[in-house]
């Protein structure tokens, strides 16, 4: 029997069903669309207390997480997701976040940035994912310098993406999106990242004035590619 790949998401939930989209649309590339041939997918919409502007649920989305340990360990995943970038931060808690077939956003994202050659990125993303500096880190060390929006711009984004999971975004915070794009690109940003799963949801590609990379799509990529990777051997 296929492995399925297991999604962990829910935070917010809209994200963690368009990255099931993304993987059944991006596995087309695969199979000629007998229903058979696309991905064995177990999506776990978890209700956990965000912690978008600080950290203080940390320690409770953490126990969630492994509480459910058990259950994703007896599904015997080819690969596990975490659609959320910012729950990142619970790795160090989280043990199935330590070790395979966990597969890190961040690592995904990070190096299809460094393939492409970027020196200067422009980051779009939560104010914990920001402060805590999940992509900073991991893109310097990969020779990425990242922009980071304004204190005044962070705030608007965290505005933005709560209006995403509550279903009342609007023109007025794509608006926002696309005014801190522009800036980070006037600032010297090649390229834009959108570093929160809620982003690409709302963010106008069309009105960015450098290439934007959006966070989900280059992870369902990567986990498709390597599902039929695997199954073709």
């Amino acid at each position: 029997m296929r492995k399925p790949i297991v999604i962990l998401g829910g935070m917010g939930p809209q994200a963690s069903i368009r990255f099931q989209q993304l993987l059944i649309e991006k596995s087309m590339a695969f199979h000629s669309g007998d229903n058979d041939q696309f991905p064995y997918i177990v999506h776990l919409s978890i209700p956990v207390t965000d912690f978008i502007s600080g950290e203080s649920a940390r320690h409770a989305a953490a126990q969630t997480l492994n509480q459910l340990a058990p259950l994703v360990k007896a599904l015997h995943p080819g690969q596990v997701a975490l659609a959320c970038n910012t729950a990142h931060l619970l790795a160090t808690e989280v043990e199935m976040l330590q070790q395979p077939p966990f597969v890190s956003m961040l690592e995904v994202v990070a190096q299809k940035i460094q393939q492409d050659n970027r020196k200067t990125i422009g980051l779009m993303a939560s104010p914990t994912t920001i402060r805590t500096r999940l992509y900073t880190n991991i893109l310097a060390g990969l020779g990425v310098r990242v922009l980071e929006p304004t204190a005044a711009q962070q705030a608007a984004l965290e505005a933005a993406i709560r209006a995403v999971i509550a279903r009342t975004a609007g023109q007025q915070e794509q608006a926002t999106l696309t005014a801190v794009g522009q800036s980070l690109a006037a600032r010297g940003a090649e390229a834009l990242l959108l570093g929160c799963t809620e982003l690409p949801l709302l963010f106008n590609m069309a009105d960015a004035l450098v290439p934007t990379y959006d966070c989900l799509d280059m992870y369902a990529e990567e986990l498709i590619g390597t599902e039929y990777s695997q199954l073709a051997h």
